[in-house]
């Protein structure tokens, strides 16, 4: 392939793009005397670019950082979403505590068996909070190690 016939595809611009700009750029990087300054000057910019002396591995270095910037960043998601966790469950046993008392007494009376029923209704949601606990703690890294 040679230069013209390298420029003559370049000149078509994708579609979704604005032809005119498209064009006005194109006239920049090939030089022309009619073209836009500014474009000029970005075209004679990007040919002119220093080359960077990157070190050894720095893609590696790179990729080495923004992996340990994510772990920090989940890291403190975590620990956030836990004190919400924390504190949205004080807040419910406020509340609870505050004004259980009548809501046991109408759940006892909407609840078939009553009052037993009600029992066997806590003793569940004991097991639930306690296996959701096991879950947790398992899910955590030991510290041991």
């Amino acid at each position: 392939m040679n230069i013209q016939e390298h420029d003559r595809e370049h000149d078509r611009p994708e579609p979704g793009i604005d032809a005119r700009r498209w064009q006005a750029q194109e006239r920049a990087r090939r030089g022309e005397p009619d073209a836009d300054v500014g474009d000029l000057r970005i075209a004679r910019a990007l040919r002119d670019a220093p080359r960077a002396a990157l070190p050894p591995e720095f893609a590696a270095q790179v990729a080495a950082l923004a992996r340990a910037r994510r772990e920090a960043s989940t890291l403190l998601e975590q620990r956030l979403l836990r004190g919400l966790g924390v504190a949205f469950a004080l807040s419910a046993a406020g509340v609870v505590a505050w004004y259980g008392r009548g809501w046991a007494a109408d759940l006892a009376l909407v609840l078939p068996g009553g009052r037993d029923a009600l029992g066997w209704c806590a003793a569940a949601a004991l097991c639930l909070l306690a296996n959701w606990g096991m879950v947790g703690l398992r899910r955590r890294p030991s510290a041991v190690g």
